[in-house]
């Protein structure tokens, strides 16, 4: 199990979101199947999911945040230890 941490910057905000890539892949909602999107196009819905994640757990709007992923916590960990 791949985990992403999005660092989320800018507006006064300086926080992170973390999250699994299947838990993006079953909340994506674009026009081709995820299966077919370029390696530019998976990391703008990757970012994009962490926005909106960021969004509900705050309760805020996103507005024009800067996200940048890194490997999450869960990265490395095998799928029998979580």
């Amino acid at each position: 199990m791949e985990s992403i941490k999005a660092r989320i910057s800018g507006q006064g905000v300086d926080s992170s979101v973390e999250f699994t890539v299947e838990e993006a892949i079953s909340q994506y909602q674009g026009t081709k199947p995820w299966r077919e999107l370029s390696e530019s196009e998976v990391a703008q819905a990757l970012k994009d999911y962490a926005q909106s994640l960021y969004a509900r757990q705050n309760g805020m709007a996103g507005g024009n945040l800067d996200v940048r992923l890194e490997g999450g916590t869960l990265s490395g960990v095998p799928q029998k230890d979580i």
